[in-house]
């Protein structure tokens, strides 16, 4: 009897994961169809080329333009300016937990880790107002310091728990067959760290970076509370900017509903989605090439 109950308990849980699995992906479907039925209504008055590399944004003028490029990428190079300020502290701080903290302080350090990538982006936000922009402001004589720069470290500082996270846990994996034999070789620690342990972490910081853009690039309040939101293009650090999470955050409220603008803001947040996934197809195929 007991081995009964136990069976049924076991087929009731492989069906109720494979409901809420199917239920996800139904979900996420829905949602893809949906904004491409929304956007579907600007990309028949304008072509998705002029649409995605028109150079100005207007849905409300007279003489009607919905160039998307400054904005994309403006999207595009706030993420890589996060990134490349975020993934070299990461992976700094990553390697010294997985091997070089004393354990009475690595599970404290884990747990503020934890807190950091749980703290609300409008509080990144607020700090970055208070503290961010008047340095900025002081140290390149800016009448404000809303800028590119002031949006990339705000995001940087934001991702960084994300890929400290995946990278650590990446870099105890990659140890776990190499400390004992390196130990009785007589191979230095900070030797295997460098020669065994960073490459063999590959492909944990590759998921890690890739974790942090897509976190970036769909991040919203902190972004338009320091970027200084101006459609232009990003051509210099300390230039105002505005990427689509803020775009479609600013003007979704003034858009009557079923207008041309609306829609636009909906084909703008379905050139972001189809974008993110063209970057997780990328580390997809990127991470089957190198583990085989």
């Amino acid at each position: 009897m007991p081995g009964l109950l136990h069976y049924r308990f076991e087929k009731l849980f492989a069906v109720t994961v494979k409901g809420l699995t199917v239920t996800a992906l139904f979900t996420l479907l829905f949602i893809i169809l949906f904004i491409l039925k929304e956007s579907l209504v600007v990309f028949q008055q304008v072509s998705i080329g002029d649409f995605i590399f028109g150079g100005q944004w207007r849905p409300v003028s007279s003489q009607l333009r919905l160039g998307l490029w400054p904005i994309l990428t403006a999207s595009l190079v706030l993420s890589a300016l996060a990134l490349l300020l975020a993934l070299p502290p990461a992976v700094g701080a990553a390697l010294f937990l997985a091997h070089v903290c004393p354990d009475r302080l690595r599970r404290p350090l884990r747990s503020l880790i934890a807190i950091m990538a749980g703290i609300p982006s409008v509080v990144y936000g607020f700090i970055g107002v208070v503290l961010l922009l008047p340095v900025l402001e002081r140290l390149f004589r800016m009448s404000s310091g809303d800028s590119l720069l002031a949006g990339g470290i705000v995001l940087g500082v934001m991702i960084l728990p994300f890929i400290i996270a995946t990278t650590t846990e990446s870099m105890e994996a990659a140890a776990k067959g190499q400390l004992v034999v390196s130990r009785a070789m007589g191979v230095s620690h900070w030797y295997m760290l460098r020669r065994l342990v960073l490459p063999a972490s590959r492909m944990g910081i590759i998921a890690g970076a890739v974790l942090g853009v897509s976190r970036a690039m769909g991040e919203t309040m902190a972004v338009i509370m320091v970027v200084g939101n101006s459609p232009l293009m990003p051509t210099e650090l300390l230039g105002r900017i505005k990427p689509i999470p803020a775009l479609i955050a600013l003007e979704i409220g003034s858009a009557p509903l079923g207008s041309i603008h609306y829609h636009a803001l909906f084909g703008a947040g379905f050139v972001l989605l189809m974008l993110l996934l063209a970057i997780n197809l990328l580390f997809y195929f990127l991470r089957k090439r190198l583990v085989s």
